[in-house]
């Protein structure tokens, strides 16, 4: 009887490991980066984070340049996806030539550890912030993490990425979309 129970829990717990491990490595959000839904999504105004390093320092869409788009990372440090991620940064942020918000909502304790292991303080272009409300899931639909979007002043959720994407792909994305005409003029 008692093998056939250990039996039974080791069964279980493989098939929870390989679902955990497929669904990780699908990775895929609700939208495709195309699809209607996501190029007609608005961002609800009143979105507000803190800095992570400095919480007096508020960040909302009027804290947003006027001249181009912010491309915003969603994630969570527990994250392995993210953790790669945030390795990268330090590499690639400074190419995107605008401004890149990474924002969480776990404990700040856990983020300041995040934000000191990858050295994300300093990066140019990098804004770290904490997502007090938990409120990014009412703007952003989205089901895995890291979630990329590409958002500007007005509102406009104007594309959605299921990685990080390189610099040129973003400046390609930026170039050629017609939500940005008036940034091109």
């Amino acid at each position: 009887m008692k093998q056939a129970l250990w039996k039974k829990l080791l069964l279980a717990t493989l098939m929870m490991s390989a679902a955990a491990t497929s669904m990780a490595q699908e990775h895929h959000h609700h939208d495709t980066p195309d699809s209607i839904e996501a190029q007609t999504r608005k961002v609800y105004f009143g979105m507000e984070f803190k800095k992570v390093f400095d919480t007096q320092v508020i960040y909302n869409l009027e804290s947003m340049p006027t001249d181009t788009p912010v491309l915003i990372m969603f994630f969570s440090p527990e994250c392995g996806h993210c953790v790669a991620d945030a390795q990268k940064l330090a590499d690639v942020v400074p190419q995107f030539d605008i401004p890149f918000w990474m924002i969480s909502s776990h404990p700040l304790k856990d983020l300041k550890e995040f934000g000191e292991r990858y050295k994300l303080e300093g990066i140019k272009n990098l804004v770290f912030l904490k997502d007090y409300g938990h409120r990014i899931h009412n703007w952003f639909d989205f089901k895995y993490v890291p979630f990329f979007a590409l958002i500007d002043k007005k509102g406009n959720f104007i594309k959605e990425f299921n990685r990080l994407p390189s610099p040129e792909e973003l400046k390609s994305v930026i170039s050629t979309n017609d939500f940005l005409e008036m940034y091109m003029k």
